[in-house]
C-alpha cells in the first residue's frame, strides 16, 4: 500500500512544479486606454526610474508606465494617441521635417508593471512561450517610400535580461498590419538606451547572445525616414503589443 501511494503522489507533484510555469502576458498594450493625446516636441532621455507616460502623469492614460527615448533629427513628435491615432508613434504633422529627416522613438514596460502576476519572481522569456504581437497604426496613406510622407519605417523588439539591454533585427512596418514574432528567436546587439546616437534613441553596439532570464524591461523601439511629400503629415505607430512571459519562481 504504501508503495501504491508514493507513485500516485509522483505525478501530482510534478504538475505542481509545472504549473509555474505558464506563460502569461506580462505586457499588454492597447491604445483604447490612451483617451487623450500626448506629445513631445524635443528629444527625450531614457530614463530607468522615471516614466515618460503614466497614469500619474499623464492625462488620459491608463495603461502600464511607458518608458520613452526619442530623438529626432529634424522637426517632428513623440506621441501617444488612440486607437484611431496610431498609438504608441512617431508624427510628422503636415509641412513639418525635410526629406531624409530621420526620428527613432523608445517605448519601455518595466517589470514593477508587468501583468498577471510577473512583477514578482524571476521572469523569464522560454522558447515556446515568448510570443509577441504587434498591430501597427494606419500610416498615411497606407505605403512607405521615397515619394511618400514616410520613407522608411522598422521596429526593433528590446528587453532587458541578466546580462543588460538588448535590442533586435529590424522587423518591417507596413499601415495597419499585423505581426507576431517569437523574442527567443531574433538576432540581437547589445544595445545603450541611455545614450543616444546621430539617428537612434539609444546606441547599438556588437552583436550579443540574450540569456532571457531576469527580465527587466521589455518593448520596442520605432524608427522612421521622413519621405518627399512632406506637405502630408503621418503617423508611424503602434495600437497593440503585447509580450508573453513566464516566471520561474
Amino acid at each position: 500500500m504504501k508503495i501504491f501511494s508514493l507513485e500516485y503522489k509522483t505525478p501530482a507533484l510534478f504538475l505542481l512544479a509545472t504549473t509555474s510555469l505558464f506563460a502569461a502576458d506580462a505586457v499588454n498594450f492597447n491604445a483604447n486606454t490612451v483617451t487623450k493625446a500626448l506629445y513631445r516636441d524635443m528629444a527625450v532621455h531614457f530614463l530607468d526610474s522615471v516614466p515618460t507616460i503614466s497614469s500619474n502623469t499623464s492625462q488620459g492614460y491608463t495603461g502600464q508606465p511607458v518608458y520613452c527615448a526619442f530623438q529626432p533629427s529634424g522637426e517632428c513628435l513623440l506621441s501617444a494617441g488612440g486607437y484611431n491615432d496610431a498609438g504608441l508613434k512617431i508624427r510628422w504633422n503636415g509641412n513639418t521635417g525635410s526629406a531624409g529627416d530621420h526620428a527613432s522613438a523608445l517605448f519601455l514596460f518595466k517589470k514593477a508593471n508587468f501583468l498577471n502576476g510577473l512583477n514578482r519572481g524571476s521572469v523569464a522569456l522560454l522558447d515556446g512561450n515568448d510570443g509577441v504581437r504587434i498591430l501597427f497604426g494606419y500610416m498615411n496613406p497606407g505605403k512607405t517610400g521615397s515619394d511618400q510622407p514616410v520613407a522608411e519605417a522598422s521596429l526593433r523588439l528590446v528587453i532587458k535580461d541578466d546580462r543588460g539591454y538588448h535590442i533586435s533585427n529590424s522587423l518591417p512596418i507596413r499601415s495597419a498590419s499585423e505581426l507576431s514574432v517569437r523574442a527567443t528567436q531574433q538576432v540581437y546587439y547589445q544595445y545603450n538606451p541611455a545614450s543616444h546616437a546621430v539617428n537612434e534613441a539609444g546606441s547599438m553596439g556588437q552583436a550579443s547572445a540574450p540569456s532571457f532570464r531576469n527580465i527587466e524591461f521589455l518593448g520596442f523601439r520605432i524608427d522612421a525616414v521622413r519621405g518627399n511629400k512632406i506637405i502630408a503629415g503621418a503617423n508611424v505607430g503602434v495600437v497593440e503589443f503585447s509580450v508573453s512571459a513566464t516566471n520561474l519562481q
